[in-house]
């Protein structure tokens, strides 16, 4: 029986919660919770039309809740849903102010691809993958990003997307890209998170235990998040400080970003491991450079990068003078901005 238990694979544990008793709240007089004013009977928002739906007789009231959220006949959720997810695959949302729908917010750009949008989502049964892939695989979205033309007068800010908006990857996206390029990404799914990585610098109170410099290779979404010890590299490329929730990031192109890359050791580290993987395959230089823009850039380089590169790399293109040029390879724009 042992035996067979050590078969078994590890059950998925969520957090949740039981359900209790019903209970009604009761309106806090002047914030007061000792002067209690009416009792709210369980709905609901009443700007959504919460009058028109109880929370029933049975249970808290959290399942009417949550079907009363995403129902067909609340399209606000859907609108909201698509429209953060334009937001993270255009740089701008339909509706700019992704965080506010309401009247102080942004009106939308286009009302009637909104209202497509959301419908459709509804109708794929809600799956982000679908509306995922619609959005991609239209040739708004496959654009580049060359301005120039009669649209750039009449819409210089881009809003209504006559080209491609120049956009910059976010920390994690750089750093999973250099983990991906340098062959040490751990591509495993699941699994607990790895402590972040802690420098001499990173002091404080409640100092965590740190963990490796390349976070045992996982993904950045698996990097565990202490709000007092945020890794140096995320926070020059804007990540959220995690006190709430941003549905739009602060997008910077400032001079510690060019710095983190030409000094932290987590980028020589990946640079190196680049350099020993191409070493070993004992190629040309000619055909080095080129599978190095392939796997950096998705695309073979044109003549000058090529011949630059073969002259960088010299007669003895060893683990440290590829390193090197794997590091200058990071440093690009390219490597960081979408074009």
């Amino acid at each position: 029986m042992a035996e067979l238990a050590k078969g078994l694979p590890a059950p998925r544990r969520v957090q949740g919660v039981t359900d209790g008793t019903a209970e009604n709240e009761f309106v806090f007089l002047r914030g007061n919770h000792k002067r209690l004013g009416d009792e709210v009977p369980r709905r609901f928002l009443t700007a959504l039309g919460g009058d028109e739906f109880p929370a029933g007789n049975s249970g808290s009231g959290r399942l009417n809740l949550a079907e009363q959220v995403a129902n067909v006949n609340n399209p606000l959720t859907a609108r909201v849903m698509v429209n953060r997810l334009w937001h993270h695959l255009f740089g701008r949302g339909i509706v700019a102010s992704t965080d506010d729908f309401g009247v102080l917010g942004q009106r939308p750009s286009n009302p009637g691809l909104l209202d497509h949008l959301a419908g459709s989502f509804m109708e794929d049964g809600w799956s982000i993958k679908r509306a995922l892939k619609r959005i991609m695989l239209s040739k708004t979205y496959q654009q580049d990003s060359g301005a120039g033309g009669s649209e750039e007068d009449a819409d210089p800010q881009n809003i209504f997307l006559h080209r491609g908006n120049l956009r910059r990857l976010q920390g994690e996206a750089i750093r999973d890209s250099m983990l991906a390029i340098s062959g040490r990404l751990d591509r495993k799914l699941f699994g607990g998170s790895v402590p972040v990585h802690l420098t001499e610098f990173m002091t404080g109170r409640g100092r965590p235990r740190g963990g490796p410099l390349d976070g045992q290779g996982r993904r950045s979404i698996y990097i565990s998040v202490k709000r007092n010890f945020l890794s140096p590299m995320m926070l020059a490329f804007d990540t959220p400080i995690p006190f709430s929730s941003m549905g739009r990031r602060t997008v910077s192109n400032v001079p510690e970003q060019a710095l983190i890359m030409m000094n932290d050791p987590f980028v020589h580290e990946q640079a190196g491991l680049w350099a020993k993987r191409l070493a070993a395959l004992k190629m040309s230089n000619e055909e080095i450079v080129r599978r190095m823009y392939l796997e950096a850039f998705a695309r073979p380089p044109v003549a000058i990068e090529l011949s630059a590169g073969i002259e960088f790399l010299g007669n003895d293109a060893g683990e440290e003078k590829l390193s090197e040029y794997a590091h200058v390879l990071f440093n690009t724009k390219e490597f960081i901005f979408l074009h």
